[in-house]
Parts: C-alpha cells; sequence; structure tokens
C-alpha cells in the first residue's frame, strides 16, 4: 500500500497538503449550498394539512378556513381567496407539489349548460391566481363539474352559496417516491 509521508522542513508536500485541504473545504461549501432536492412524501402530507387538504379518494382536498366561494354568476375571484391561493402556490411549490387539479362548481340556478361554462370559468381563474405564483400551467387540471357535486342543499340561499365554489386537488408524490 502506497502512503504518502509528510516530514517537517519539507515545502513541496506541505503546500500539496494545503491545497488538498482547500480543495476538500471548497467541495463541502459547495456541497452546502446546493438547492435541496424534493421534499419526501412524508414532508408533502405533513405540508397539506397543514394547509387544509384532507386525503379523499380523489386525492388531498382542499378545506380553506376561508372558502373559495363566488357571488351569483360570477367568477370573479374575491380578494382574501386570492390571497390565501397565492400563499397555498407558494407553499405547495416549496414540497415540491407540482400537480393540482381545480374544480369549478356552481349552484342550480340556470341551465346545465350554463352552470358548466360558468364552473369552468371559476376554475381557470383560480388556475391562474397559481399560475401567477409560480405554478407550470402545464401541471393544472381544470374540471367544471357545474351543479353536479353539491356539498349543500340547493332549496336555500345558504346553501346555493356554498355551491358556488371551486375545490383544489393536490398530488403528493408517491410513497416510493422518497
Amino acid at each position: 500500500m502506497n502512503s504518502i509521508r509528510f516530514e517537517a522542513g519539507d515545502r513541496r508536500h506541505a503546500s500539496w497538503a494545503r491545497a488538498l485541504v482547500a480543495g476538500a473545504c471548497v467541495v463541502a461549501l459547495l456541497a452546502g449550498c446546493q438547492t435541496p432536492g424534493p421534499a419526501s412524501h412524508a414532508e408533502q402530507v405533513q405540508a397539506l394539512r397543514s394547509l387544509g387538504f384532507a386525503q379523499t379518494d380523489e386525492g388531498w382536498t382542499l378545506n380553506l378556513a376561508v372558502p373559495i366561494l363566488f357571488d351569483v354568476g360570477s367568477d370573479e375571484l374575491k380578494p382574501e381567496p386570492k390571497r390565501e391561493i397565492g400563499e397555498m402556490a407558494r407553499q405547495l411549490r416549496q414540497v415540491g407539489i407540482e400537480r393540482i387539479r381545480i374544480e369549478g362548481h356552481t349552484d342550480n340556478l340556470g341551465t346545465r349548460g350554463y352552470n358548466v361554462e360558468l364552473s369552468r370559468r371559476r376554475a381557470e381563474v383560480v388556475a391562474r391566481e397559481f399560475v401567477d405564483n409560480g405554478f407550470p400551467d402545464a401541471t393544472i387540471e381544470r374540471k367544471a363539474w357545474g351543479f353536479e357535486h353539491p356539498v349543500a342543499s340547493n332549496d336555500t340561499p345558504e346553501g346555493r352559496a356554498l355551491n358556488r365554489r371551486v375545490a383544489i386537488v393536490a398530488v403528493a408524490a408517491s410513497p416510493g417516491g422518497d
């Protein structure tokens, strides 16, 4: 086995050793500056839960403290949900979640065709907010449900108001993807 022997007073070996140590320090510093890799599945699940998502058969569905609701016949996003969407988009990206589905919903006032188109526009306005906050457009699926999946009865004004909404479903990395 070959070895390098350093002796006091041997300047050639001392400068070589200093260069070797300096090179190792540079490599260690550069390794510390690397951008961290994608978050693990467990980190993504924790982040989704902290943002108000709950796991369902469809994926991780958002339950916001400030729901994304719309006025009758409107696809205009209100200021508070708009801010929350921006923050959510940034946080989801930080943990490596880039695939989402945005589902537009309506109450049952108007025709089926009208409501499907309105729900499409609602999903699109929320998708635009995600894109404006760093989400790649190609990773956002839009779904227009119209009045097909109400969360409340359409028999009362309060129930109809709850049905004029957008749901967000996030897709976390698979556990095997760690």
